[in-house]
């Protein structure tokens, strides 16, 4: 009898907490949700692991508490040794943003992370092996990139539930044909089945299947929608790609009200991505077509800033890119440079070794003056 007593009263402590820290039925009240976790731990063993899990989560942001990793940690280990999945996880989370203790060693930090992500995968926990995908994909936490491993990860992720990480991650592997021969049907697929789990990555991948009609049928409109969507939740390469396409269109119409959008679009982009090299090409473009800033039919154009952001797409990879440079160096701008006939055919043998074909036209021209 006492036994039932005490569960139904550690059950309905419990449930008090995740209501008051979830604000289920009624306001969140992080102070209330401390206390119904924290009595639990002192006066219960049921529901342990959980209780210990959510004070840490607490302690971990500063809800109610003050923050202090160190008693996240310790509220942590304690629900880890209990048998808590996620507490491995995060565990890694605090190790992966060197956060573990006052040591400044991130080799040590790198390696503690991955095993404590990998301690939370091996007991079953869908983020744990999304998380490691994506360390074994771009190559974080100073691991070596394995695009199998990764796509193994994801599956394993996908397998035990919808994890929108593992389903974008399982796009990318079909999209790019790391687990099979590519196939843009299924990660179209997986792609969708991300977005509806609510991942950003997704919207602007799925974007591009929809530009280019990989495995779907093209439709710009739908792209552009997609597009936005990524870039209102502040995705970098979302919003490059929705000012890229939009400037696309732009050209084939001869209307270029967009350009000055697009320009502010691209600038806010570059500090989200500053290594894409496609940003710089199409606000070089924009300063070389012209825009109009005020809509007051004052078109802005600049040769020189053209050329600045043409070299700038040039230096990370963009051949058309180097190809607008060597042009460039060949014609001279007007108050910045003479012309450079030498400087422009290195420049555009350098597009024609990464495959421009536009390149090799201009160089024959210079060639042949």
């Amino acid at each position: 009898m006492n036994k039932k007593s005490e569960l139904s009263d550690s059950t309905k402590l419990y449930l008090k907490g995740i209501t008051y820290f979830y604000g289920i039925d009624t306001s969140i009240n992080y102070k209330k949700a401390y206390e119904n976790f924290h009595q639990l731990i002192k006066e219960s063993k049921s529901y342990l692991k959980e209780s210990q899990l959510f004070l840490g989560q607490m302690y971990y942001k500063g809800l109610y508490v003050p923050q202090s990793y160190k008693k996240a940690i310790e509220y942590f280990k304690l629900s880890a040794k209990n048998g808590s999945t996620k507490a491995y996880y995060f565990l890694g989370e605090i190790a992966s943003n060197k956060i573990l203790d006052e040591e400044d060693n991130d080799k040590l930090y790198d390696d503690v992370a991955f095993s404590y992500y990998k301690q939370s995968a091996d007991l079953g926990l869908s983020e744990a092996y999304a998380k490691i995908g994506l360390i074994l994909e771009q190559g974080l936490l100073s691991t070596v990139k394995d695009l199998n491993k990764a796509a193994q990860a994801y599956k394993k992720s996908v397998d035990i539930d919808e994890n929108p990480i593992g389903l974008n991650g399982l796009g990318n592997a079909y999209y790019e044909g790391i687990i099979c021969e590519k196939n843009y049907n299924q990660a179209f697929e997986f792609y969708e089945r991300a977005i509806n789990c609510g991942n950003i990555d997704a919207l602007n991948n799925a974007g591009i299947c929809c530009e280019f009609g990989l495995g779907t049928d093209k439709n710009k409109s739908k792209a552009l929608e997609l597009y936005k969507k990524a870039m209102e939740k502040q995705h970098g390469e979302g919003m490059a790609n929705y000012a890229i396409l939009k400037i696309k269109n732009a050209l084939i119409s001869g209307n270029y009200d967009c350009f000055s959008e697009c320009l502010k679009i691209l600038f806010y982009a570059s500090l989200l991505r500053p290594n894409n090299a496609e940003i710089y090409y199409y606000i070089g473009l924009i300063h070389e077509l012209g825009f109009d800033l005020f809509n007051d039919n004052n078109i802005i154009k600049n040769n020189y800033l053209a050329f600045i952001h043409y070299k700038k797409s040039g230096q990370l990879g963009s051949a058309k890119a180097l190809t607008k440079v060597g042009i460039c160096l060949f014609n001279g701008i007007e108050g910045a440079f003479k012309s450079n006939k030498d400087a422009s055919e290195k420049v555009l043998e350098k597009a024609v070794s990464l495959g421009e074909k536009e390149a090799e036209k201009y160089l024959k021209f210079i060639q042949e003056q």
